[in-house]
């Protein structure tokens, strides 16, 4: 339905991928010519890979996408129909999300599983733009810094001596290492 689009594409692309199928989804294995001795192999393969991509829909959703002929065509209209490569109300909506989530007296990890599903939908729609490995690198230290602010902000406030630990410990850890001294001492 949309709401999922990231999360569905990463899981899907990754069982693919697993299978050693990518090659259907991304075009590095067009069609070869009908003609072409290897094409029948090539469309029961596809067939495959159209048949994981269609059992993985919703059910309500199949009837949009069973007709095309390929997995590529199955792959790209589902993206052109949910994600339009910017998404900007959506990410808009995330990152209104991720900084209002708060634990609110629930458990640490409903919070801190929450808070990484929003950051990573995030991650999944805004990637890095960065090309030069040293600026990926800076940009990826502060990302990381900015989401153990972000954590440690929507703590409860009886988590206010382990959240001055977690500020001053050196190196400053990553959102996982945060997590982990935060539920040792909760």
């Amino acid at each position: 339905d949309g709401n999922n689009y990231g999360l569905w594409s990463q899981v899907v692309e990754m069982y693919i991928s697993g299978k050693d199928k990518l090659g259907y989804i991304n075009g590095d294995l067009p069609p070869p010519s009908p003609i072409d001795p290897g094409f029948r192999k090539w469309k029961t393969e596809d067939s495959t890979v159209r048949r994981w991509l269609i059992n993985s829909l919703d059910p309500s959703l199949i009837s949009n996408f069973i007709q095309f002929p390929t997995a590529k065509a199955i792959w790209d209209s589902i993206a052109t129909t949910f994600f339009d490569g910017k998404d900007t109300s959506q990410v808009y909506d995330l990152k209104r999300r991720v900084t209002r989530m708060k634990q609110d007296g629930g458990p640490i990890e409903k919070y801190y599983n929450g808070l990484q599903g929003i950051l990573r939908e995030i991650d999944f729609r805004r990637p890095n733009p960065m090309v030069c490995a040293a600026d990926i690198e800076k940009y990826n230290l502060t990302i990381q810094e900015d989401r153990v602010y972000l954590f440690l902000d929507g703590l409860d406030d009886c988590l206010e001596n382990v959240r001055a630990d977690v500020l001053q410990m050196q190196p400053f850890p990553t959102v996982e290492h945060a997590y982990a001294r935060v539920r040792r001492e909760e």
